[in-house]
């Protein structure tokens, strides 16, 4: 996939000391999409004049069950591949999805970066939000602020690389917000009380208020 051509809000990288009042662009957000694997595979066909054939396994250790099947598409296991060489992660060939088995994927919400819409990998979990990272190297925000580093920066960077924030990071708050509104000495403008949103939406409320 090829990274959007586009320019970060920040010029130059954040140091570890300032790196908490840095506002990064808003993830992709995307909620998990329920698909037939029928109807990709005639799609499929339609657009490349064959049809998608089945996997054939190279390395016959990492056989994927019988019972596996694509949790979004429903695809059979003969379109599964182990991802992970036996770790228990899967992928589908027809719709492209990741997945672990016996994993409710339902209600899952994945976060892209907005610079390069790779999926963002987890990195830490906290008592009241949860650290989002795009790992990607070849992203254009990690790529941008890499190049206007100062010499004495890379150098930095280069004894401790955490001491820089070079890479899309996003933080996902999961704590509830309702209490908070009775304990506030500030009566807000809106009452967050009667709001039936999910917390992504708030956070992507007071984004837009900054």
């Amino acid at each position: 996939m090829t990274c959007k051509n586009i320019t970060p809000k920040v010029d130059t990288p954040s140091s570890k000391k300032y790196r908490h009042l840095q506002v990064d662009e808003l993830p992709i957000i995307e909620v998990f999409e329920k698909l037939d694997h029928n109807q990709l595979l005639a799609e499929y066909k339609a657009k490349h004049g064959k049809e998608l054939k089945p996997i054939k396994r190279r390395n016959p250790k990492h056989k994927v069950p019988h019972n596996i099947s694509c949790p979004r598409c429903q695809a059979p296991h003969v379109y599964i591949y182990d991802n992970k060489g036996g770790k228990g992660q899967y992928c589908c060939k027809i719709c492209g999805l990741p997945f672990t088995k016996g994993q409710d994927y339902s209600k899952t919400i994945s976060f892209k970066c907005p610079y390069c819409e790779k999926t963002l990998e987890k990195i830490k979990v906290k008592k009241q939000f949860i650290i989002h990272k795009c790992k990607n190297d070849y992203c254009s925000f990690y790529q941008h602020n890499l190049a206007v580093m100062t010499k004495k920066e890379k150098e930095l960077f280069a004894q401790n690389p955490y001491a820089f924030k070079l890479h899309y990071i996003y933080h996902e708050f999961t704590f509830d917000f309702k209490p908070l509104s009775k304990k506030s000495t500030v009566i807000p403008k809106v009452d967050i009380t009667k709001i039936y949103a999910t917390n992504h939406i708030l956070d992507f409320s007071a984004h837009l208020l900054r």
